[in-house]
């Protein structure tokens, strides 16, 4: 397995305790998929 997955599957999936660091990981994650996006598009 990748590096890189295994780090986006351990963040990705915290447990209930952790809670608001996976909120926080899913709303960066989508901001960086939405600024790579509008760069693609603009270019």
């Amino acid at each position: 397995m990748n590096l890189e997955l295994f780090v986006a599957r351990r963040y990705l999936r915290a447990r209930r305790r952790e809670n608001f660091i996976s909120i926080i990981t899913v709303i960066s994650a989508g901001g960086v998929t939405l600024g790579v996006a509008a760069l693609i598009l603009t270019l």
